[in-house]
């Protein structure tokens, strides 16, 4: 199969970003159908928790629209509703969406590039509690680093990027999968790190492009409005920056995806590297054709 894979196999940096997007090419609208499928309603969810935050934010429009009127009170009880939705909605999503790549890229391995729908969703359903805690663990972890000192924090990024892997393809624990990550990542840490800096760059370029129709829109009108005295400066974030804005939230999560991938390439690469796992499994496949 000319565009298969091979993700037991040791790479250098460029390997692992020319393979990341080759793997999206392949299976690229599978991939999204599959996302969209299973952690579609809660991406739903968090843009429109998003949206109820910036109108909460930013102005009496979304305070209108609910009836809540302008008074500290609830401004206040606004605030706090829309960021407890906003994590929760974005804890179930991470969760999903990790669920779902990790597990179509274990199904493509399984069954020789081809990603079985029902491996999938069984796979998702069955990690999905556990990964919802693996990422909360996780971005305790990190918050805490870079809350008291930063580098801490882009250490601890960094070692924990293979953590999701770890517990999806090696089927550890939360906490034997965080601390596998450790032993995994030893030695390897500038490599690992330079691979995420550059795919990270990439990933936030794509991103760009989709939220270039809100900034364009939004300056166009702050210039027009800047030109009345009266304007009302509540009236820059109305429906249609709204609708641009999500597009472009929209597109910021589904693109996280391919951050997921080049992390499954780099736990592959990694344990490799310590245990020649896939060049074992490929000397037992040639013994077993010779039989």
């Amino acid at each position: 199969m000319r565009d298969y894979v091979q993700f037991k196999q040791q790479r250098e940096l460029g390997d692992i970003l020319s393979d990341t997007f080759k793997f999206l090419r392949g299976n690229g609208k599978q991939l999204f159908g599959l996302i969209f499928r299973i952690a579609g309603p809660a991406l739903v969810l968090l843009v429109l928790a998003y949206v109820f935050y910036m109108q909460t934010v930013f102005g009496s429009v979304g305070l209108g629209s609910f009836g809540m009127g302008n008074s500290i009170e609830n401004f206040t009880g606004s605030f706090m509703i829309s960021i407890f939705v906003l994590i929760i909605s974005g804890m179930a999503y991470y969760a999903l969406l990790y669920g779902t790549v990790l597990h179509s890229i274990r199904s493509y391995i399984k069954n020789d590039g081809k990603i079985i729908k029902e491996e999938v969703t069984a796979g998702v359903r069955e990690h999905f509690w556990s990964l919802m805690g693996l990422s909360i663990l996780a971005g305790l972890m990190i918050g805490f680093g870079l809350v008291f000192c930063i580098a801490p924090g882009i250490y601890l990024a960094v070692v924990l990027s293979v953590t999701f892997s770890i517990h999806v393809f090696e089927k550890k624990d939360v906490t034997d999968s965080i601390g596998y990550s450790f032993q995994l990542i030893k030695g390897e840490w500038w490599m690992t790190f330079a691979t995420l800096f550059v795919i990270v760059i990439l990933y936030y370029i794509c991103v760009m492009i989709f939220q270039v129709p809100q900034y364009i829109y939004f300056f166009i009108k702050g210039f027009a409005m800047a030109e009345t005295l009266s304007a009302d400066p509540t009236e820059m974030f109305d429906w249609i920056y709204m609708a641009l804005s999500s597009i472009g939230i929209i597109a910021q999560y589904l693109l996280q995806a391919v951050i997921v991938i080049t992390t499954a390439l780099i736990y592959y690469n990694l344990n490799e590297k310590k245990h020649f796992t896939g060049t074992l499994e490929t000397i037992e496949s040639l013994g077993d054709r010779e039989v």
